[in-house]
């Protein structure tokens, strides 16, 4: 306790800080704050070595704490509500968005992490998704920070241009227009955000389909705990599939049963979201401003690109199944 206290205690006064900018800016979000101030904080006042085991511990264990947390807020009612050409066309925009990050990546010279890690931000659920993938994955702490950066920018960029685009291309249809966005932001602060600016009725139609892409983070981490986790073992592989997604999931299925208390819900999803904002912290402040500087403009373009071709595909797809 002695050894991470300094550490944990920096990464848990920026996310308390992050916490008020978030309700302050909540356009913006904690999640911002926190990954631009933890990379500020990282860099300068907490560069000492002394900082580093704690906040390594709130990269790691209270992530994965955080992570098993948000699972209750999760109403797998959500897949139902939807359809199965809605859930199906969520599938392959997930699929064709995560490929497709992948392979522009590369491309562009980033690592197969960077570029993965990129891809599940944006085709799930952004700060969430790159920090339940990327211990799943092996990813480097300088792999981790940028593309949270990034998406979160994007998503921020996307919650404004969104609702106009829908108006010009779907004329108010609160179900297309819902689905865009529940489709193409990355938090769901932005897709709540986004959906009021069009009508309450969009805004519940972007929640519901925002939801059945938050139920990917789930498969995306078991999958690639299958493809991933025995990496250089020539042995046949397992399914390792972590703790923390197993807790996800019972707590999905306790909080859909009606078996959690509705307080008890509405608590553990609190404290999830406030963990969530630690771990986050802990991963700016794990990034190094040389790594940013290199990295950080085409890191930008990358994002751009893939999130203008995301909107695009997402357009596509709802004129075919919608």
């Amino acid at each position: 306790m002695r050894e991470i206290f300094k550490g944990l205690l920096a990464c848990v006064a920026v996310a308390l800080v992050s916490l008020g900018l978030g309700k302050l800016f909540p356009s913006l979000g904690a999640d911002t704050f926190a990954i631009l101030i933890g990379i500020v904080v990282g860099n300068t006042f907490a560069r000492d070595k002394s900082f580093q085991p704690g906040i390594k511990f709130s990269e790691q264990k209270i992530l994965a704490l955080a992570i098993a947390l948000l699972g209750v807020g999760l109403n797998l009612h959500a897949l139902i509500d939807i359809g199965l050409k809605g859930a199906a066309m969520v599938v392959i925009l997930v699929a064709f968005v995560i490929t497709v990050n992948y392979l522009i990546g590369r491309l562009l010279g980033f690592s197969r992490n960077f570029s993965l890690l990129m891809g599940t931000g944006n085709a799930v659920c952004g700060s969430s998704a790159i920090a339940a993938v990327a211990p799943v994955i092996k990813a480097h702490e300088d792999e981790v920070g940028i593309p949270v950066a990034v998406v979160n920018l994007m998503g921020t960029i996307l919650m404004f241009l969104l609702p106009v685009l829908a108006v010009k291309v779907f004329h108010y249809d609160v179900i297309k227009s819902g689905a865009l966005i529940g489709g193409g932001l990355q938090s769901v602060g932005q897709v709540v955000v986004a959906g009021t600016f069009l009508n309450l009725d969009a805004a519940r139609f972007a929640i519901l389909f925002k939801m059945v892409r938050i139920l990917m983070i789930g498969v995306l981490v078991v999958l690639f705990s299958y493809i991933f986790g025995n990496e250089g073992d020539t042995k046949v592989k397992k399914f390792p599939v972590p703790m923390f997604i197993i807790g996800f999931f019972a707590l999905s299925v306790l909080a859909s049963s009606g078996y959690l208390p509705i307080w008890a819900v509405k608590y553990i999803k609190i404290v999830g979201e406030y963990l969530l904002v630690v771990a986050i912290t802990a991963i700016g402040m794990r990034v190094k401003f040389s790594e940013l500087l290199k990295e950080g403009p085409k890191a930008l373009l990358f994002g751009a690109v893939t999130s203008m071709l995301q909107i695009f595909f997402l357009v596509i797809l709802i004129h075919i199944f919608l």
